[in-house]
């Protein structure tokens, strides 16, 4: 099959002090579109000297742009400078709602959430400030927004969108084997013996990871389940802030083991007894779908995003109400049966969302602006 598109996409988030979900969609949805033989795609970024974090390295040749993060950044919220050398491209693609200048080429950009106008006060100043001012742009510039759920696509239509512009694409996850040996290494590395409670994801207010270490405090007393948070500390709170509330025979329990390679993330996910993730606000949610591709029974939010990623695979709770997140833990630590049913049906949702599944329908977006 020859070559028919030519993306320029953006690979910046890759280089984000926290890249999380964010980081995570733009490589991972580039490797997707690069395995197509009618597509080919480079990466473009701004200055940097060094590469990306291990679980974020692209798979993709990146072009670096002259200009370091903070002022390119600046300059694509501020101007219709710099401009991209596109003319060899038939699509221009932004991953993240920074966006760059119009081209000749039409502009495609990924909006994940508006959560720093929903929780301004969850964001640090600066980064608001930044994101408005994208948001912005993205109204000016792009031919195309792609947004990964319905939550979303609700927030960016009542923030100004277009109909017409807005395309609903989810996201995917491939999911890594695990060996038993891999699993037992995992446990050793991180001290965990017996059952633990997994959350993951970068420690910042919007997460609401308060309301589970409450909850994990209200059934520490009837399960000798541990609570592990994998993921890097962002803002807002630090580690020792979110154990402040507990005894000390209870701190002990929770283990905070930071940032972890993918391949340890898939072992924690395989070994965890039940995955927590009662985020105030999301796009999509990846870790939860991370976590029902592996067979491990969900608890998550009410009222987002990820409700629509579970179905009716997952345990729903107001991520507000403590005793909502611990009764749901509750049931699953004590009702193996049930438990086990929610993991299969979890499982087997999770087939839905791959991320070949993603680049097909955003190449079907690229088709249509041609």
């Amino acid at each position: 099959m020859t070559t028919e598109l030519r993306v320029l996409i953006t690979m910046e988030a890759a280089w984000h002090r926290l890249p999380g979900g964010t980081g995570r969609v733009a490589v991972d949805l580039a490797a997707a579109l690069s395995r197509r033989d009618d597509i080919e795609v480079e990466g473009i970024s701004a200055w940097h000297l060094s590469q990306p974090s291990v679980n974020y390295q692209p798979s993709i040749d990146v072009r670096k742009l002259p200009l370091p993060r903070p002022l390119l950044y600046e300059a694509w919220t501020r101007s219709p400078m710099p401009r991209l050398n596109a003319t060899e491209h038939h699509i221009v693609h932004s991953t993240t709602i920074v966006a760059p200048p119009s081209s000749a080429a039409p502009l495609v950009v990924n909006v994940h959430d508006l959560a720093f106008r929903r929780f301004p006060e969850r964001f640090p100043k600066r980064s608001r400030r930044l994101f408005e001012r994208a948001w912005q742009r993205v109204l000016e510039r792009a031919d195309a927004v792609l947004c990964p759920s319905a939550a979303t696509s609700a927030d960016l239509l009542a923030a100004g969108l277009d109909a017409h512009r807005l395309h609903l694409v989810p996201l995917g996850h491939d999911p890594l084997a695990v060996t038993a040996e891999a699993a037992e290494k995992v446990r050793q590395q991180f001290g965990l013996k017996g059952g633990f409670i997994l959350a993951a994801g970068t420690l910042e207010p919007r997460k609401n990871i308060p309301t589970l270490i409450e909850a994990f405090n209200n059934i520490a007393s009837i399960s000798d389940e541990q609570l592990v948070l994998a993921g890097p500390t962002g803002w807002g709170i630090t580690p020792e802030e979110l154990l402040k509330p507990l005894d000390e025979r209870t701190k002990k329990r929770v283990r905070i083991i930071g940032e972890v390679t993918a391949p340890q993330l898939a072992a924690l996910y395989t070994e965890a007894s039940a995955f927590c993730y009662p985020s105030l606000l999301e796009g999509f949610g990846l870790p939860v779908l991370e976590a029902m591709s592996y067979g491990t029974p969900v608890v998550t939010s009410k009222g987002t995003a990820t409700e629509e990623v579970v179905g009716e695979a997952a345990l729903k709770v107001d991520p507000t109400s403590v005793n909502e997140v611990s009764d749901a833990l509750k049931f699953l630590l004590t009702d193996e049966i049930e438990a086990r049913e929610l993991a299969n049906r979890g499982y087997e949702r999770s087939k839905l969302f791959r991320w070949d599944t993603t680049a097909a329908a955003t190449i079907d977006v690229y088709r249509k602006l041609l």
